[in-house]
């Protein structure tokens, strides 16, 4: 049987006949320091018929209790009614949660342990999308963690051609450890701006105008997230992109901490694009979770458009 040969590079034009050359070729990219390719998370099928059948869709960055970093996942469920915050059914990577009702507050709560609660500094709006921090057990684990939820377009109303640009609030968790063990967390809320080439497949990320609400003073003014893939309502990492943290004047700094390995870490993002309910077409918001975790920090984010005047 002949041998298949895959590979996915994000900025350079490979012109090779073999799997040896073409993995001469990444590997050379990923010996430097701005080729930080790196990606290691769920790399999911575009199954679009999957997501866009339940009627609702989102992201969640999955979070064992006591544990820094974590993992993105989809989400699938359906809304109830079509324009309320409140899904009736969530999966999370296979694990259900069923029966989430609202108080007054607009807190959900629901079986398994469940809770979620709403991210005031995201939700600027009272229909779906909407931001919550969602604690739940599922096979006897604690876990809790940002979750961005919505109506996402159906694929016919999803251009073929063109671009948009969604803007809106992202919050951080950045954690580093130093080589005598001591944990320092920073928590900071910025902006951000992710750009949809709908004819390429392609988006892009870029956050800043960080203040910190929490910890000490970030290592980094902005973050860039480049080579997006689009995948239906989806917009993911798949295990590609490059990312890259820069300073107050323009510089780029490494992405994993002071001394590490570029090509020795996990970057995932997970989002979706949303619209304002099942009877408009077309996207017009987006929201999701990302993770970029090395061995001496962790930077997690949840980010939430501004629905369009």
């Amino acid at each position: 049987m002949a041998r298949l040969c895959v590979f996915a590079v994000s900025f350079a034009t490979v012109a090779a006949s073999g799997c040896g050359a073409v993995q001469d070729t990444i590997d050379a990219l990923r010996a430097t320091t701005p080729a930080e390719v790196i990606g290691l998370g769920p790399d999911l099928p575009c199954d679009v018929d999957r997501f866009e059948a339940r009627r609702m869709t989102g992201a969640y960055l999955q979070i064992v209790k006591g544990s820094l970093g974590g993992t993105t996942f989809p989400v699938t469920g359906r809304a109830k009614p079509s324009t309320a915050p409140l899904p009736r059914n969530l999966t999370i990577d296979d694990s259900k949660i069923r029966a989430l009702g609202a108080d007054a507050t607009g807190t959900l709560s629901g079986r398994r342990q469940s809770s979620a609660t709403p991210i005031s500094a995201l939700n600027t709006q009272k229909t779906l999308p909407l931001a919550y921090e969602l604690s739940y057990r599922a096979g006897g684990v604690d876990f809790s963690g940002p979750l961005v939820v919505g109506i996402p377009p159906v694929q016919d109303d999803i251009p073929l051609l063109g671009q948009a640009f969604r803007s809106g609030s992202v919050l951080v968790t950045y954690t580093s450890v130093s080589d005598d063990g001591t944990i320092t967390i920073t928590e900071a809320a910025g902006d951000f701006t992710m750009q949809v080439g709908y004819g390429s497949g392609r988006a892009s990320m870029v956050a800043g105008g960080f203040t910190v609400t929490e910890g000490t003073a970030l290592p980094f003014a902005g973050l860039r997230w480049t080579q997006l893939g689009l995948c239906g309502a989806r917009i993911v990492s798949s295990g590609q992109g490059i990312v890259s943290l820069i300073d107050a004047d323009g510089a780029r700094i490494p992405t994993l901490g002071p001394d590490a390995d570029p090509t020795a870490g996990t970057l995932v993002l997970e989002s979706s694009q949303f619209v304002t309910s099942e009877t408009t077409s077309g996207p017009s918001q987006v929201g999701g979770v990302f993770a970029i975790q090395g061995d001496a920090i962790s930077l997690t984010g949840v980010f939430l458009s501004r629905e369009p005047p």
